[in-house]
């Protein structure tokens, strides 16, 4: 008997009520792994395999912090030095007078930007959820956040951003997903490699990541799907070639597919299994990195009590991870080594994976 074995029948029940048309679970440790499937790719399509493709969406973002982390260990960037040498467009940055405020009211940041600040989500830009001028610039720029990368190459993507004014002076609040998307620019100036070929170098080869690419097999890939207006479920709408031709950019935010096995190869590297990561890597990417300040910022995406590490949540007890817009969850416990991840590809708060969602934490019992 393993947890899957209780938690394999409730996903059997959600397909059965038509709130997933599939669904993948998988647990993994030193010792074994045990991975389970039910239903569909797509309301009425094929089975689900364990080999099936899945949309990340910001699953990817564990994957950009350990990449990041990577080449801090060999010498290409540094965490506290400023990214102003292959980001110029955040060098010098102004910062609004609140995020409220016009775009004129303008004061000059009280430090750089550093990776550390992309990282930890700290940087001065993310997800603005307060109205007025800055969050209409962000939408009217194609800047805000969303389920798939930005429409536009990498250097569009960062010259609009450095000509808007920061949120939050760097180092003081929590906004998400976009440092995510600098990050991706960051790491390939720095380098000077494109990012397939960077990921694929540092992370995918060294872990044998066959699944996990930014254009996945159609013929492999189980549709992102939504609550329908009718009921039931329909495709999520995404531009056409997401997922499955060569993005302009290619996303650490969002921009990945992978499979369970892959998922739980990576998480068991963050928590002891083979790796590509130090100790001293680990450990920093698994220390909740936030200040009360920031933490208070962050309100609404991590969970009550938990905390933010480099690129990853960090929850009571210790485990790390984090989900995906797109249906997907993945933890791993550095205490026991376990690693676990589970995917609906329905949308996160419609009825069917918020059940998912809350009996996944089981796995961990």
């Amino acid at each position: 008997m393993t947890p899957l074995d209780d938690l394999a029948p409730v996903l059997d029940r959600l397909v059965e009520e038509g709130k997933v048309a599939g669904w993948v679970a998988g647990l993994a440790d030193a010792a074994d792994r045990d991975v389970r499937v039910g239903g569909a790719r797509s309301v009425g399509g094929p089975p689900m395999t364990r080999a099936t493709q899945l949309v990340l969406s910001s699953n990817s973002k564990p994957i950009a912090g350990a990449l990041a982390l990577r080449l801090v260990e060999l010498g290409v960037i540094d965490l506290d030095e400023p990214v102003d040498p292959w980001l110029p467009e955040l060098a010098e940055p102004r910062v609004l007078v609140s995020p409220e405020a016009d775009l004129t009211a303008t004061v000059p940041a009280e430090r750089a930007i550093t990776l550390r600040h992309l990282l930890t989500m700290t940087p001065g830009f993310g997800w603005v959820s307060e109205p007025g001028p800055l969050a209409e610039a962000m939408g009217e720029r194609g800047l805000q956040p969303g389920p798939w990368g930005p429409q536009m190459s990498p250097d569009e993507f960062m010259s609009r951003l450095g000509g808007l004014p920061l949120a939050n002076h760097p180092g003081t609040a929590w906004r998400y997903h976009t440092s995510s998307e600098a990050l991706a620019v960051l790491l390939a100036r720095a380098s000077g490699r494109t990012m397939p070929e960077l990921l694929e170098e540092h992370l995918l080869r060294p872990l044998g990541l066959t699944g996990t690419t930014f254009t996945g097999d159609p013929d492999r890939m189980m549709t992102p799907l939504a609550p329908s207006s009718t009921g039931g479920l329909a495709p999520f709408e995404l531009p056409l070639g997401t997922y499955v031709a060569e993005p302009d950019f290619p996303s650490l935010a969002t921009g990945l597919v992978s499979t369970v096995d892959d998922q739980l190869t990576f998480l068991r590297s963050l928590v002891g299994g083979p790796g590509v990561l130090t100790q001293e890597s680990l450990t920093a990417m698994r220390t909740d990195a936030l200040t009360d300040e920031q933490r208070s910022t962050a309100t609404g995406f991590i969970g009550t009590g938990c905390g933010w590490g480099l690129h990853v949540e960090v929850r009571p007890g210790g485990l790390v991870g984090w989900a995906g817009g797109m249906g997907t969850i993945g933890y791993a416990d550095p205490q026991t080594g376990r690693a676990a991840f589970l995917a609906t590809q329905v949308t996160v708060g419609a009825p069917g994976t918020t059940t998912a969602f809350d009996h996944f934490w089981s796995l961990f019992d």
